[in-house]
Formats: C-alpha cells, sequence, structure tokens
C-alpha cells in the first residue's frame, strides 16, 4: 500500500494521482491540513526553503511495503518507475528518458510555479469564500463558500497565499509573460508531434496535462488565441486516460463567474500588446531537480493576512471583462 500525503486540490498533487493509477497502484490518500501539515510530523522528510526554514512538503508518497518516504512529484513519478516499471512512465532509450525528465522538471518549475500563483490570485480576488471552502471546509456554515465568514476567512488565507507565493509580485516577476512563453513552447512542440518525447506518453505529458488544470482559471490563457492547440491536447489525454476534466473550486467558480457574468480577465500591462515570437525557441533548459517558489511569512501570518490581502487587490493590475 502507498500512502499518498495530500491537499486535494494541487495540481503537482493530482500529477501523482494520475501516475499511481496509471501503474494500477494500490494507494490511499491522506488530506494534510495545509497550515500544520499535522498529518505529516512522523514522516522524516522536509523541504529546506531559501530562507532557511524547513516544512512539509506536499506531495509526499510513504510507501508502506519498502517503508520509503519520497516528496517532489517528479521525484516520486521517478521512484514508481524505477521500484513499478510496468507500465512505464519512461522510454527505454536512455537518452529519451533524459529527455522525459528535463522536459518534467521545466514544466514544474515553470507551468507549475506560475499555474499557482496566477490560479490562486485569480480565486482570492474573484471570490475568496473559494479558498475558506479549500483550506478550513470544516468551519464553515451552511452557506458554504458564500457565507460573510468565508469571505473573511477566505481573504486572510488569499492575503497569507500572497505572502507565501509572491503573488503581490506577479508583474514584477513577469508571471503572466513567462508562464505565456512556457506555453507557447509547448503549443510549437505541440503542433508536429502527439507527445513532448518520442511516439508514446511518457512521464513529460502526465506532467503538462497535470499541471495546465490551474491556467484554466485565468482567462488571459483560457482564451489566448493561439493556445488552443494545448486545451484540445489536454481534453484528449484527460479523457482516455479517464482523469476529472475539473475539480470543485472551478466549477464553483465557473458558477461565480455566470451568475456575475464578469471575471478579473484584463491585465492593465499587457493590453494592447503584440505577442513577440523572436524569442519563443523549441530548446528549453536543464535544471538538477525543481525549483520551489515557497516564500517564509512569519510566525503570526494570519494577523497580516487582511492587510496583504487588500494590497493585493490594489497592485493586480486585473479588470473586468465580460463573462462568458
Amino acid at each position: 500500500m502507498i500512502t499518498l500525503y495530500q491537499l486535494h486540490w494541487s495540481h503537482y498533487v493530482e500529477k501523482v494521482r494520475w501516475a499511481l493509477d496509471y501503474k494500477g497502484l494500490d494507494w490511499s490518500a491522506v488530506d494534510v491540513d495545509a497550515f500544520t501539515k499535522r498529518q505529516m510530523h512522523h514522516l522524516p522528510c522536509k523541504l529546506t526553503l531559501h530562507s532557511g526554514r524547513t516544512l512539509y512538503a506536499v506531495p509526499t508518497i510513504h510507501d508502506e511495503h519498502r517503508n520509503i518516504v519520497v516528496g517532489d512529484s517528479s521525484k516520486i513519478l521517478e521512484y514508481l518507475e524505477q521500484t513499478y516499471p510496468t507500465p512505464p512512465l519512461y522510454p527505454g532509450d536512455v537518452s529519451e528518458y533524459s529527455e522525459v525528465t528535463r522536459w518534467m522538471l521545466w514544466l514544474d518549475s515553470t507551468l507549475g510555479l506560475a499555474a499557482r500563483r496566477l490560479g490562486y490570485t485569480q480565486i482570492a480576488l474573484e471570490h475568496p469564500g473559494i479558498l475558506a471552502s479549500l483550506f478550513i471546509p470544516h468551519v464553515l456554515g451552511a452557506r458554504g463558500s458564500d457565507s460573510l465568514k468565508a469571505r473573511i476567512a477566505g481573504a486572510i488565507i488569499g492575503g497569507v497565499l500572497s505572502r507565501r507565493f509572491r503573488l503581490l509580485h506577479n508583474r514584477e516577476d513577469r508571471v503572466f509573460e513567462r508562464l505565456e512563453e512556457c506555453l507557447l513552447i509547448v503549443a510549437e512542440r505541440l503542433k508536429s508531434r502527439q507527445y513532448l518525447v518520442g511516439n508514446r506518453f511518457t512521464g513529460a505529458d502526465l506532467t503538462l496535462a497535470a499541471l495546465l488544470r490551474p491556467v484554466l482559471l485565468v482567462p488571459f490563457f483560457r482564451d489566448h488565441p493561439r493556445l488552443g492547440r494545448i486545451w484540445n491536447w489536454r481534453t484528449k489525454q484527460l479523457e482516455e486516460h479517464r482523469r476529472d476534466h475539473e475539480l470543485t473550486y472551478q466549477t464553483m467558480l465557473e458558477n461565480v463567474r455566470k451568475r456575475r457574468k464578469w471575471a478579473l480577465g484584463a491585465v492593465c500591462w499587457l493590453a494592447g500588446r503584440t505577442c513577440d515570437d523572436s524569442h519563443i525557441t523549441a530548446e528549453i533548459p536543464g535544471f538538477a531537480a525543481a525549483l520551489n517558489d515557497q516564500q517564509s511569512v512569519g510566525s503570526w501570518p494570519a494577523l497580516f493576512g487582511l492587510f496583504w490581502y487588500l494590497r493585493l487587490m490594489h497592485t493586480s493590475g486585473l479588470g473586468r471583462t465580460a463573462y462568458p
């Protein structure tokens, strides 16, 4: 039995769930408290941030049969491949094996991080109560994410996330531009081939399809005129592998947008801009390990959460567009 420690809405967790199901393994999930990670305190694994602070990372698996604990989604896929090689998620050819690893680490470090930042930003600013339903569902009343309690709690959570993942710096970090470049590289790659590497489904394709999920929350990318090929490709992969197309939080935000008839789809500093293709290349950089952008939020983040949230509202640069 393999135990997966998860935040059920995480796109990195979905990557591992998909791999476990693909290999037909016997596994169960433990939902982790996003703030305390108390369900993981018995595990001998922590992530060290740039600040020097250590924390438990999700996803993490515990292979009870071998008593091995592995964290980080790409390391988990590599462990599963080495330990349970059938059916394979990596090619047998050495050079293609390395290429799959290169794509996975690059997607983790670019697409995955940017998707998380922009997805959390959209939810926090459009309907913060959804964050409360994800992080603290046990304290919500009958009205759920629509209650005043949920909205206030969600705003505080949104502020903490702003600090944890630098949502306040999306513009100066060029997150929209970097994600657009990443997706255009992927779109160019898929123009003449069915899979990212080789001629069959691999961990690179699984990583791409899983990590794209939060991007669809962002109207700038969902409606991007040159990314339709990626969304069609992802839909095909989900159908072939019988994966859910949406999670609850996506449906909740979709319903809110339809009711209001607007979404935060305008990015003020990109308005009227023409996409420059001169820097788009088929080559991607190599990474020794997947990057992680989590920042320390201090000892009492809830005290400042509402302040950080108000700063996010003031500085996001996102404007309303008609929906749908």
